[in-house]
């Protein structure tokens, strides 16, 4: 496993890690595991498990990216998400996720750093070829001695803050092929106890898949996939105070899930006849079609609710402008914009064409998630850098 996850989250070429795992694997072996990892999960699901719960397992776990049962390397992404739940659990951080981030500010301030929020770049400076800094919205230069880590999309960063003239011109054609992941809606609830689920088991889950089966996660991809708001939204529930107790007062519940739609909607496969405005009308019949997902699962959820927040795909790009239409993958996980194709196709590394600028967020390698990964590889690849001149 530890191989496994340092040939996945490590720069490329993982070297250490990739000969490790060639020497426990011998050649046979590791073309299978090669295999298994592009393996569609529906087909992988099939392969290892005679039972639907297992298929399903890993079916949804595939669906918190953007790979419905039939895509390639979902089986990957599914068994290797499954794994990590089951050796190292999903952790919750104890007052809510802002913690987690608190945590790392702490950690960047006893080390000297500096955080600014609320200042908006909009331009990485280059001189001679190489970044010497940002400028703020409000025209101050802040300068950087080492390098720039940018911790925001690929568009973003190519198309917005690095003037063209310091690109090349087939980085700015390939991104005009970027594909971005799944638009989402979220809903976050305040309810006055818990969840009444029918199904014992889940009253304990922190996170909580909702789906009819693996034909049903089919079904949602594919109505993605042609344009369309699915009428049976997969859903993934969290219901977090089951891990942390000082996420709701005793007694209640603060739960929270969100779906996937399309980013240009060409139709609504329900009958509210959603179009994608987004208006206050069309936010509420997309939460009301969520509620009655979980209420099929839960009889009795809606009758809980004391205070509900939606946040439709304009809204989660209001607040953070990295997630256009509520993509918060930075990408599709599929294959063909993973590893070397991540963010375009080139080495899957964190360095750019301009020196001393380094891609920092979850549209390089290895993507989205809560592991820091894509940060980390740009801190390291910096600071091998600058230990070499």
């Amino acid at each position: 496993r530890r191989d496994v996850l340092g040939a996945l989250f490590t720069p490329f070429p993982p070297v250490r890690s990739g000969l490790r795992l060639a020497a426990r694997l011998r050649a046979a072996d590791g073309l299978r595991l090669a295999r298994t990892l592009l393996l569609p999960v529906r087909r992988l699901g099939e392969e290892r498990f005679g039972g639907e719960a297992a298929r399903l397992l890993l079916a949804g776990s595939a669906l918190h990216a953007d790979l419905g049962p039939e895509a390639a390397g979902s089986g990957g992404f599914g068994w290797l998400m499954s794994m990590l739940g089951q050796t190292y659990g999903f952790p919750v951080p104890v007052g809510g996720a802002g913690a987690l981030t608190a945590a790392l500010v702490r950690r960047l301030e006893r080390h000297g750093g500096v955080l600014r929020c609320g200042e908006r770049v909009t331009e990485v400076v280059v001189r001679g070829g190489r970044a010497v800094g940002v400028r703020t919205a409000k025209g101050e230069a802040v300068p950087a001695s080492r390098a720039v880590l940018a911790d925001v999309s690929a568009p973003a960063l190519y198309t917005r803050l690095v003037d063209a003239r310091h690109l090349p011109g087939r980085l700015l054609e390939d991104l005009r092929r970027f594909q971005w992941d799944f638009a989402t809606f979220k809903v976050d609830w305040a309810l006055n106890g818990p969840v009444p689920w029918t199904a014992r088991p889940a009253t304990t889950a922190g996170t909580v898949h909702l789906a009819e089966g693996v034909d049903g996660l089919t079904r949602f991809a594919a109505q993605i996939a042609m344009g369309q708001v699915p009428d049976r939204p997969f859903l993934l529930f969290g219901q977090m105070s089951t891990a942390d107790a000082t996420r709701s007062p005793a007694g209640t519940e603060a739960a929270w899930a969100y779906t996937h739609v399309p980013h240009r909607i060409k139709g609504d496969a329900g009958d509210d006849g959603l179009t994608g405005r987004w208006d206050r009308g069309e936010q509420e019949a997309m939460a009301d079609r969520m509620e009655h997902e979980v209420e099929r699962w839960a009889p009795g959820f809606r009758s809980r609710i004391t205070a509900r927040r939606l946040l439709a795909p304009p809204t989660i790009e209001s607040m953070d402008a990295n997630l256009p239409g509520g993509a918060i993958n930075g990408g599709t996980a599929s294959a063909h914009q993973q590893l070397v194709f991540r963010p375009t196709p080139g080495t899957g590394r964190p360095e750019t064409p301009v020196k001393g600028l380094y891609l920092a967020s979850a549209s390089a390698h290895p993507g989205g998630g809560v592991h820091g990964a894509p940060g980390a590889n740009a801190a390291r690849a910096a600071m091998r850098r600058r230990l070499r001149r």
